[in-house]
């Protein structure tokens, strides 16, 4: 993997944030379980020179490291994975094993001799990164917890000095003391995510929030991210891109792929004759054109053919793609439309010899027959579906606020529900039941992160 790469799992401002000085500090906070140390690691990766880090716990050994965290050990040798419980390092503070109370006071010199203790311990190296997880279970065993914000400023002041990053890991929330004598702040959360308006499906997500960086612009504070394989990886701001050419997905046993192998996973392929619901939420905009455009190109792709009735101002609308023929109705007489419908698919049919991919946006029916008249639209689009070999498969979309959105996912046979978290987008599944999955896209198509 590039380094480029391994940058691109942290946020843009956190990396900008260690390039601009030597010796910087951070504090990374967050209940138990939120990723603190993962981010730590994954920091220390992606800023620090190969074997360069400094790994300073009160609760994991190497071998514990190394087992859930298997990428860092080129980066961590097992000698500088230190024990800050050792009873050297106290007395390299002026502490005695047997007696709770300091006996000088914190100053330079003892942070020198502090940090002599620790390079002693480790490998020689030049600068390196330097963690402390948790710093609240460092100065608990060292019985230094009232010290906190005193040895907190000498070390920071230290290592500025002989320019080396150092990060904290603590699992308090609040704003303390330390806060202020870092030079950056981030917090971790988990938090539940609101369900869909047709049932209370709730999911959780990650949240990591830059809450200082001293010196510099924070262009956005807040990102999804995921542990997804026991990496942290932040989502950025997704923005559709249909110019991406991918290759089509195959076909197997009378069910078509979504031409997206992620989704495929997730939902399974889909059956003949299925109806799906794609339902949109506030701020997802026309992000979900993405998968429905390389939905679209996968069929034309196994020689099929799609007529769309699409939102207004669709984007697909737009593009004049091959055997992706948009309708929109012109009248609104629900019989009239029903066979002007019926010819445009049976005409794209006779040219293509397969049957047609059919998307519908329940938005663009309701806004030109209102709720009842596009119900008795859809039911005659059913029947065509169900008594022709005309159609192979309905898609509705429709936004979280439509009139139609209980009655029509109510007889779907997949339903899923996109939504904006940070700038990302997300999506989930109610029918199939489905984690959240963070969506991006590049020049192979589109990919499915779970958020876990």
């Amino acid at each position: 993997m590039k380094r480029t790469e391994w940058k691109d799992r942290i946020p843009p401002e956190i990396i900008s944030f260690f390039e601009a000085f030597p010796g910087q500090s951070l504090l990374v906070k967050g209940r138990p379980g939120t990723g603190k140390t993962i981010l730590a690691l994954e920091i220390l990766r992606a800023i620090c020179e190969e074997g360069n880090g400094l790994y300073i716990s009160t609760r994991m050994e190497p071998h514990r490291l190394y087992v859930t965290s298997p990428w860092i050990r080129d980066f961590i040798p097992e000698r500088n994975i230190i024990n800050a419980t050792q009873s050297k390092v106290r007395r390299s503070l002026g502490l005695e094993a047997h007696h709770p109370g300091r006996t000088r006071p914190i100053d330079y010199n003892t942070i020198l001799q502090f940090f002599r203790v620790i390079y002693e311990e480790a490998e020689d190296m030049d600068n390196p990164m330097i963690i402390f997880d948790s710093w609240d279970g460092v100065l608990s065993h060292l019985n230094m917890e009232e010290e906190a914000a005193a040895l907190t400023q000498e070390i920071c002041d230290f290592c500025r000095e002989v320019e080396t990053h150092t990060i904290f890991v603590t699992e308090r929330e609040g704003t303390a003391a330390i806060d202020f004598i870092v030079d950056g702040v981030v917090t971790l959360r988990r938090l539940r995510l609101g369900g869909s308006e047709v049932g209370p499906e709730h999911r959780v997500v990650r949240e990591i929030e830059i809450e200082k960086v001293r010196g510099l612009p924070i262009r956005q504070s807040r990102y999804l991210f995921t542990l997804h394989g026991g990496r942290f990886r932040f989502f950025k701001p997704f923005l559709e891109d249909l110019t991406a050419r991918v290759e089509s997905a195959p076909y197997v046993e009378d069910r078509y792929s979504t031409g997206i192998p992620d989704l495929d996973r997730a939902v399974g392929q889909l059956p003949v004759g299925n109806v799906g619901l794609w339902e949109t939420h506030y701020g997802v905009n026309k992000r979900y054109e993405q998968m429905l455009f390389q939905l679209c190109m996968n069929t034309v792709a196994k020689g099929g053919g799609v007529v769309g009735i699409p939102h207004m101002g669709s984007s697909i609308g737009k593009m004049n793609l091959e055997n992706v023929v948009i309708h929109y109705p012109e009248t609104e007489d629900v019989n009239v439309e029903t066979a002007s419908f019926l010819s445009v698919v049976r005409n794209l049919q006779e040219r293509v010899k397969k049957p047609i991919l059919t998307f519908i946006s329940l938005d663009t029916l309701e806004r030109t027959f209102g709720v009842k008249g596009a119900l008795n639209l859809l039911d005659n689009f059913l029947k065509i579906s169900e008594e022709t070999n005309l159609i192979s498969s309905i898609l509705y979309i429709a936004g979280s606020e439509s009139s139609l959105l209980r009655s029509v996912a109510n007889s779907v046979d997949i339903h899923l529900v996109f939504r904006d978290v940070d700038g990302a987008l997300v999506l989930y599944g109610v029918r199939p039941v489905t984690c959240l999955y963070g969506v991006t896209v590049d020049e192979k198509g589109v990919h499915l992160t779970p958020v876990v």
